[in-house]
Formats: structure tokens, C-alpha cells, sequence
């Protein structure tokens, strides 16, 4: 009988035949934490331009079509190459592991919806569409140039990889899951996994539609959103845009929701409370985050003064800052309860809950329709968009990060430089978003790039640049991050099998 002897492989990223061809489950959720790392710091360099620009009043470093270039691209690479990519990768890297599966339902399917998105990320990037990332139309259906039709081709490309990997995670725990492995027993992340997925599944379509019409419009001549018809092809472009990007805010916030309850269950040494509840909201808010998209049309010609429509979508939206509440009293009663070990991976989840409290809120009062009409067009937007899906869901899937690079690697970071990136990025955001907020309660609009003829420019300049101050906060405690993974690939201590000294058999390690 022929011996067999064991052989070491080197690692997939080492050979480029390995590289592309990889269907092993981790090896492409690695691949997508990478992308979304790359593109991170492609769009945070966009975007200090952009707060750059806007530290001083009046025409600084660029002119008002390269801002709305600018903005475009940083828009779309945050959204599309980084926290969607994020939340697959993790899926990817954690949802096998954690239901007992050997790899995804369709591994080869698997790895070309990830390969996907290197066409989609060059098309966005180099389309130099000036149309913003909302796409808003009659100006989109006919600015001339072949760059807004880049941008839709690339979004398309997305797309499809999003519903790939949508439809390949709901098939993976549907029917993968081993022995004894019940739909009450399912860990928080793998529902959190479910639940995103059937958004995409729901919504992506809806967005794929509308974006195939907008280019029937600029490429066959059609009128499905042109100025033909009074404005009303630019209000039938808005339900359509939002009817699918209010839902996307929760494709980007649930995975981070579910990893933040496996860290506060890790770090906690803690079971997590109210485990039945947390299912129970995520599908709630799953179900109302498509009956919400209204409310970002109250101040549109005839939604204003149509009050059945404001009331109801008024109401619908406070109805789900109610499971949105229940989970994050459930983590901090699980952490109540608990010994907690004070350790990175879970003080990225503290200000994940800090940042979501506050956007949160604010969305809340966002939701008073007299203050919409009143801040809907500021800065105030902005700030409370970015401290949502920033804030929030970002600064979880950077803890989480830090919590999975030792399985990942097998080397410890540095712990010093950890805590350094982890305070910064905190201080930076919480100073970046709350000063745009407030500089949007003092009527500084969004979209602009020059505030100089302003009467209150002072009051402009001030809060513009604080929040450019916490902006490079963010970014410098990126570039840190960044040094800390390298070096710690490279000549990092050994991992070992337990590295955050938390010594317990009874919680699940994940």
C-alpha cells in the first residue's frame, strides 16, 4: 500500500491560480475583509478631501464638479466595497463554522460573487459620475458623459454578487446545519446572516429595476425618469431609490448586530439575554425596514401636505426604534450580568452602541416630519447617516476584526497600538458626526461644497472644521490599525488557543 504522507500547503494568497480559484469558505471571507480594508482607506482619502474642502469657507482644494465626483465615489465604495463586503466576509468566515457545515451551499458560486466586485469597484471609481450617490434623477437620466452609466453598470455588478451571496447563505443554514442544530438553537450572528439576506433578496431587485430603466433612459431615449412628464419621473426615481436603500441600511447594520452579540456573549462570559427577543426583533426589523422608505420623502411636492401618508410612515418608523431598543438593552443587561474581560473586541461594541444610541436617536427625531422639512436637506442628515452605518455598524465589524484576526492568522496584535486605534476612532467619530449635526441644526446644507456667502459662516467655519479635526482623527487611527496588522502578521507573538485569556468551556468561542 502506497504511503501517505501529510504535506503543508502554502497559503492560498501565495499562488494566483489559489488566489482566484479558492472556493474554501474562509479563504474568501479573508478575501472580502481584505477588499473592504483596501477600499476603506480609498474612500476615507476621498472623503478627508471632501471635509478638507469644507474646513474653510469658500473654494479651498477642489471646484464644485470635483467635489460631486468625489462625493459620488466615497458614497458608493463606503456602501458597496466596504460594509457589504464586510458583512459577507464575516458571514463567509463564521456561518460554516458555527452551524457545523464543511463550506458554503455553492462554493464556486461563492467565489465568483466575490470576484465580482473587483469590475464593480473600478467601474464606480473610475465612472467619475458628478450625479451624487442617491443617483438622483432628471439630472442622472441625462448628464452627458459615459460615467453615470460606469457607475450604474458597476452598482448592477454589486448587485448581483449581493444576491448571489444572499441566496447562497440562506441555502448554507437552511439546509446545512448539523445534527440537533434547530432554528432555536441558531446562533445570533447566522439569524442576523438570515435576515440580511432576505432583505437582499427582497430589496436588491427592487434597485436592479430602476437602475436598468435609468439606463433604458440615457442609452435607448426613454422617458422612464427624464424631465418628460412635470417632475413626475424624479418622484417615481426616489420611492423606487429608497424603497430599496432604507432596507440596505439594515443589510449594513444587522451583521454588525450580530456580531456584536457573539463579542458581548464572548467577553461577557455571559449567555445572552433575552435570546428569544433578539430573534424576534431582528425579524421585525427586518419587516418594518421595508414599509419606512416614506419618510425620506416628507418634504417632496404633495407628501407634505398629505397627512395619511406623513402619519403612517411616521408611525411605522417609530415602531422600529422599538426593536432596535430591545437589543440594545439586551446587551448591556448581558454585560450587566456577566464578568467582562476588558479587552479591544468589546469596547469596539461599547462604541458601536454609543454610535447607534445616538444615530438612533436622532433618527428618531428625524421622523418629527415639522423638523424634517426643517434639517432635512443639512448637514444634520449626514451626521446622523454617518453615525449609524459608521458609528455603528463599522466600528462593530472593526472589533470584530480585532476579535477573529488571531483564528485568522495565528499571531496576537499589538495590544498597545490596538487600544490606541480603538480611542481614536471613537473620539473621532463621535467629534466628526455630532459636529455635522450641529452644524446642520445651523442650516449648513448637504451637498454643498462653499457655505462663504452664508450669514452665519462663522458659526459654518467653526463646526465644519472640528468635524474635518475628527475626520483626520479617524483617519490617522486607521493608519495605525493598518500598521498594527501588518507588523503583527509578520512578527507577531503566537495566537494560541485561547488569546484573550478568557479560559472558559461552557460559551461558544466563535
Amino acid at each position: 500500500m502506497r504511503k501517505i504522507t501529510e504535506t503543508t500547503h502554502p497559503p492560498f494568497y501565495k499562488n494566483w491560480r489559489t488566489l482566484i480559484g479558492t472556493t474554501n469558505h474562509a479563504e474568501i471571507g479573508i478575501l472580502y475583509i481584505v477588499l473592504a480594508i483596501i477600499s476603506v482607506f480609498i474612500g476615507g482619502i476621498l472623503a478627508l478631501i471632501l471635509r478638507t474642502e469644507l474646513a474653510f469657507p469658500g473654494a479651498t482644494i477642489v471646484d464644485a464638479e470635483l467635489y460631486s465626483i468625489i462625493f459620488t465615489a466615497h458614497g458608493t465604495i463606503m456602501i458597496f466595497m466596504v460594509i457589504f463586503p464586510l458583512g459577507a466576509g464575516f458571514g463567509n468566515y463564521l456561518i460554516p463554522k458555527l452551524i457545523g457545515a464543511p463550506d458554503m451551499y455553492w462554493p464556486r458560486w461563492n467565489n465568483a460573487a466575490f470576484w465580482l466586485l473587483i469590475p464593480a469597484g473600478f467601474l464606480i471609481f473610475f465612472a467619475q459620475s458628478s450625479v451624487g450617490w442617491t443617483l438622483y434623477t432628471p439630472l442622472s437620466a441625462e448628464l452627458w458623459g459615459v460615467g453615470v452609466d460606469m457607475w450604474i453598470i458597476g452598482v448592477l455588478l454589486a448587485g448581483v454578487s449581493s444576491l448571489v451571496s444572499a441566496i447562497n447563505f440562506i441555502m448554507t443554514i437552511a439546509s446545512m446545519r448539523k445534527p440537533g442544530l434547530t432554528w432555536g438553537k441558531l446562533d445570533l450572528f447566522s439569524w442576523s446572516i438570515v435576515a440580511t439576506s432576505i432583505i437582499q433578496l427582497c430589496a436588491t431587485p427592487l434597485i436592479t429595476t430602476g437602475l436598468a430603466l435609468l439606463l433604458s433612459d440615457r442609452i435607448l431615449d426613454t422617458a422612464f425618469f427624464s424631465a418628460v412628464g412635470f417632475g413626475v419621473g424624479s418622484f417615481l426615481w426616489q420611492h423606487v431609490f429608497w424603497s430599496y436603500s432604507h432596507p440596505a441600511v439594515y443589510i449594513m447594520i444587522l451583521p454588525a448586530m450580530g456580531l456584536t452579540s457573539l463579542m458581548v456573549q464572548k467577553f461577557s462570559r455571559n449567555e445572552i439575554f433575552g435570546y428569544k427577543s433578539m430573534v424576534v426583533s431582528l425579524m421585525v426589523i427586518t419587516f418594518l425596514g421595508f414599509l419606512v422608505w416614506g419618510h425620506h420623502q416628507y418634504t417632496l411636492y404633495g407628501a407634505a401636505t398629505d397627512a395619511f401618508t406623513t402619519t403612517l410612515f411616521s408611525i411605522i418608523t417609530s415602531l422600529i426604534a422599538v426593536p432596535s431598543g430591545i437589543k440594545t438593552f439586551n446587551w448591556l443587561l448581558t454585560m450587566w450580568g456577566g464578568r467582562i474581560k476588558l479587552e479591544v473586541p468589546i469596547v469596539f461594541p461599547f462604541g458601536f452602541i454609543i454610535g447607534f444610541v445616538i444615530g438612533g436617536l436622532t433618527g428618531v427625531w428625524l421622523n418629527i416630519v415639522p423638523v424634517d422639512i426643517i434639517v432635512h436637506d443639512t448637514a444634520f442628515v449626514v451626521g446622523h447617516f454617518h453615525m449609524i452605518i459608521l458609528g455603528g455598524a463599522l466600528t462593530a465589524l472593526i472589533g470584530a476584526f480585532y476579535n477573529y484576526f488571531p483564528e485568522m492568522t495565528g499571531k496576537m496584535y499589538h495590544r498597545n497600538l490596538a487600544w490606541v486605534h480603538c480611542f481614536m476612532w471613537i473620539i473621532g467619530f463621535l467629534t466628526t458626526f455630532n459636529s455635522m449635526m450641529i452644524a446642520g441644526m445651523h442650516g449648513m446644507p448637504r451637498r454643498y461644497f462653499d457655505y462663504s456667502t452664508f450669514s452665519n459662516v462663522d458659526v459654518l467655519a467653526f463646526w465644519n472644521f472640528l468635524a474635518t479635526v475628527g475626520a483626520y482623527i479617524m483617519f490617522i487611527s486607521g493608519v495605525i490599525f493598518v500598521i498594527n496588522m501588518i507588523y503583527s502578521i509578520r512578527k507577531g507573538p503566537p495566537a494560541g488557543d485561547d488569546p484573550f485569556n478568557l479560559a472558559i468551556d461552557e460559551l461558544p468561542t466563535v
